[in-house]
């Protein structure tokens, strides 16, 4: 606008006096007072409408990115919010729950301590963990073709791996033998290995999302905290369970020691 407005007045002003010269020769000397005040308030109003409506666009494009910055600042705490539920719902769900379910059937099975209820326990805290956690990989998934996240290629291939195997120990349930049948045993021992090494997989898959969140330091002492009771859990109950496993067979080998 500024411009324009210095090309106006510069062909406006010569013109201007010009005209007032020529006129005033013609007019005896006497310069034409009214026409010149007629070509300067013409000038004038030009300039303040050019003005008005620069500061009309100038505030017209203030709302608009006001509002386009105010819509993006909502669709940032959206995601942001949804991103952090994403997070919570995995490490709860699979990265809490299910390494529960797993020392629930290690421990309270049939030794070191036998606890009837188990086997239900066990399936709650499986099934819960694994519907948690694979409701967070979902939304993660959702989040990753909505906004174009940067994801490492191992986290995502890893996060896939994890989903399929926590979906097979899902699974096993229904596989499961009766216990009078042949290949009992092989199931026993498939379903006890993967589920260890899904669990390490887990823990692996956790800290490395973690690694692409804002505030890593953060979740990273969050997710430790969790994971260093559920070792001490383990440790002591592990440790009950050689201590019981030395008394047994102490028990047994002074039954057949004969005096």
């Amino acid at each position: 606008m500024n411009s324009h407005c210095i090309m106006i007045l510069s062909m406006v002003f010569p013109l201007q006096y010009s005209i007032t010269a020529q006129a005033s020769s013609w007019n005896g000397g006497l310069p034409l007072i009214q026409t010149e005040r007629g070509i300067d308030s013409i000038v004038a109003d030009v300039m303040l409408q050019m003005h008005a409506t620069s500061l009309q666009s100038s505030n017209s494009t203030g709302v608009t990115i006001n509002l386009r910055s105010g819509k993006a600042a909502r669709h940032f705490r959206h995601h942001h919010h949804l991103k952090n539920v994403q997070g919570v719902l995995i490490i709860i769900g699979w990265g809490t729950m299910l390494p529960i379910g797993v020392m629930i059937a290690r421990y309270f099975k049939n030794f070191p301590i036998a606890w009837s209820e188990w086997y239900s326990v066990h399936i709650i805290f499986q099934g819960i963990g694994y519907t948690l956690g694979t409701i967070g990989w979902g939304i993660g998934i959702c989040l990753e073709n909505t906004l174009r996240l940067h994801i490492s290629k191992a986290q995502r291939v890893l996060s896939i791996i994890v989903f399929i195997c926590t979906t097979i120990q899902m699974l096993a349930i229904f596989w499961q033998p009766k216990k009078e049948a042949e290949h009992r045993r092989c199931w026993e021992v498939y379903h006890h290995f993967l589920g260890y090494a899904v669990i390490v997989l887990i823990i692996t898959n956790i800290f490395l999302g973690i690694n692409d969140e804002d505030q890593a330091e953060k979740w990273r002492w969050v997710y430790g905290v969790i994971l260093g009771v559920l070792a001490l859990i383990a440790l002591a109950l592990e440790t009950y369970r050689w201590i019981k496993s030395n008394q047994l067979r102490q028990a047994n080998s002074n039954m057949f020691t004969f005096p």
